[in-house]
């Protein structure tokens, strides 16, 4: 799904999937090799990539990372891949699942 998307909503989506990595304050090794592999599926340039792995460095702006701006026939798999993402650590903190089901209810209602 991701490699039909346009360039802009993919990097937008990469940004939002990010800031749900760091919604508790970090970065585990896990969602950034999860990161890591889905990047690896993705039709990406090198600058691409390596922006896409910045956001894990450090958070990307809030207003980059907006998920109202992912178009409404791609915000189930945004959904779906924030709780992989979430997840990839084997545990998912109190910040992490109220961050995910507001922006379940955000995005698909």
């Amino acid at each position: 799904m991701l490699e039909r998307l346009d360039r802009t909503t993919r990097m937008r989506l990469l940004r939002v999937l990010a800031a749900a990595a760091w919604v508790d304050g970090e970065v585990q090794d896990s969602e950034r090799t999860f990161m890591q592999k889905l990047l690896e599926k993705l039709p990406l340039s090198p600058e691409e990539r390596t922006a896409a792995l910045g956001y894990l460095d450090a958070p990307p702006h809030p207003a980059e990372a907006d998920p109202t701006k992912i178009p409404p026939e791609h915000r189930e798999a945004l959904v779906k891949l924030v709780w992989q993402i979430i997840g990839a650590d084997g545990k998912v903190s109190e910040d992490e699942l109220s961050a995910v089901k507001d922006l379940e209810e955000l995005l698909l209602g």
